[in-house]
């Protein structure tokens, strides 16, 4: 799931990587590398990087990425439009793309049911890290009309749009569009319960405007993410009620004709803490389509394998059924390869545990 170390700075790399290390486990999508050494330990600051160099915007402050908050934020130029930008260059997702097609048919030579995975952040997580909150205020683009649009979210709707459909274009089934939404998935663990449901649909019905505009069977996974630094997520919340909120309301307004491949999950309650049943007692209440596969974000390397395994026999039990694995965060969280492929290693004790 989710971005890797820089040092896998080529498709080829990556590829190799990930099916040497996962085997015969490996769930049948290959990244794509991480040609800038910034998208592995910060998947989105290649994307925020570019929107640097755009004219209609202006910096508000400055940022080493030391942090979360310390990043690099923007606003609009007075009487400027972010739909004047070439906002799809610095989104880039069609460009890292095509880098990986030649891999791809490569690896397929041997292995032909494999498809290209493509990291594709929400708009919403897009302006929530470059425009803040700025991204949530109204602006009356038409005064004779009244019609009001928020003048950053939309244009990067229709940006990340068309990047997918160039993509698709060129790939066709061969690809599955990983949406990332680790912004939503904070903010829906952050909110009140009695306002964490409202939260949820509202990010559901987002990303179902967003898949409707895919061509008709294109493939999707959803990858609900913390966030993490060196492998600390920003919140550790005490159940996995949250992350189950807000996948059924994804699922729930899901549009017709595009396959949800799989939805992942980051439920590890901590590397070290004592396995506790009841924060996995919500995924009883996962509503998904039955084609749709449940990753279980919960396999930290440096977590005891026996502690690991008690944790994956509770969230299954839950679930009622058995669930895919994987690492609660990109691996690119991860400062070197050794440790990333530690990782896989881990993921692979823990499958190895179901057969």
């Amino acid at each position: 799931m989710g971005s890797l170390p820089a040092q896998l700075d080529s498709p080829a790399k990556a590829m190799v990587f990930a099916v040497d290390t996962a085997g015969e486990f490996l769930d049948g999508l290959v990244p794509g590398g991480e040609a800038d050494p910034y998208r592995a330990q910060w998947y989105i600051r290649p994307v925020i990087d570019r929107l640097d160099s755009i004219p209609v915007l202006e910096p508000v402050r400055r940022g080493d990425w030391s942090t979360l908050r310390s990043r690099n934020t923007f606003r609009l130029r007075p009487g400027r439009s972010l739909g004047e930008a070439d906002i799809d260059a610095a989104l880039g997702y069609a460009e890292e793309a095509g880098r990986a097609i030649e891999a791809l048919a490569d690896m397929r030579r041997t292995d032909p049911g494999l498809r290209l995975q493509v990291g594709i952040p929400t708009p919403f997580v897009i302006g929530f890290i470059a425009f803040e909150a700025r991204m949530l205020v109204w602006r009356r683009r038409s005064a004779h009309r009244g019609d009001r649009r928020f003048p950053y979210y939309r244009p990067i709707v229709d940006a990340t749009v068309r990047e997918i459909l160039r993509i698709h274009e060129t790939l066709g089934d061969n690809v599955v569009f990983q949406l990332e939404l680790a912004a939503e998935t904070l903010l829906c663990a952050r909110m009140p319960a009695v306002l964490r449901q409202a939260a949820a649909t509202a990010a559901g019905r987002a990303i179902a405007r967003l898949v409707a505009q895919a061509p008709y069977g294109a493939r999707f996974g959803v990858h609900l993410c913390y966030g993490s630094l060196d492998d600390k997520p920003v919140v550790a919340p005490r159940s996995t009620k949250a992350v189950v909120v807000l996948a059924n309301a994804i699922a729930r307004y899901w549009p017709a004709g595009r396959h949800l491949a799989f939805v992942h999950l980051p439920i590890g309650n901590g590397k070290s803490a004592p396995v506790r049943p009841r924060y996995y007692e919500p995924l009883a209440r996962l509503e998904l389509p039955a084609t749709t596969r449940v990753a279980a974000g919960l396999a930290h390397p440096a977590q005891p394998l026996e502690q690991a395994r008690l944790s994956l026999a509770a969230a299954e039990s839950a679930y009622g059924g058995l669930l895919d694995i994987a690492a609660p965060c990109g691996l690119g969280r991860y400062s070197t390869v050794d440790r990333a492929r530690s990782a896989v290693a881990h993921a692979v004790a823990l499958a190895e545990t179901d057969l």
